[in-house]
């Protein structure tokens, strides 16, 4: 009986692996039918409406990445909601000083 138990256990488990990977390969090929869809239409659409639609999303613009941090230019700005991707170290590190290849970067903080 507990052999069968234990079989029965693995063979979920076997099952929930494969259907996280099939689902994995599932978004992936979503998103490259997407990509297709989006490159096969791009030449029906007219210079005007693409001129248009480049000067809407502000690509020059720097975005924001908290307030009166100024990041990069050249994307487009989502907000979401703060639980969606919890993060609890920041992943953007910013130094103060100059940008010359030849300075030294600041010594890292070790935590723990």
């Amino acid at each position: 009986v507990t052999t069968v138990i234990f079989l029965l256990n693995l063979l979920i488990a076997q099952l929930n692996c494969s259907y996280q990977a099939t689902y994995q390969d599932m978004l992936g090929y979503a998103r490259l039918k997407r990509g297709k869809i989006v490159v096969e239409t791009m030449p029906s659409v007219v210079k005007w409406r693409w001129t248009r639609f480049l000067a809407s999303i502000k690509l020059e613009d720097r975005v924001e990445f908290a307030e009166g941090d100024i990041g990069l230019s050249g994307g487009v700005q989502v907000w979401e909601p703060a639980s969606a991707n919890v993060a609890t170290v920041d992943m953007i590190r910013r130094f103060g000083g100059s940008t010359s290849p030849g300075e030294q970067w600041p010594e890292e903080e070790v935590c723990g």
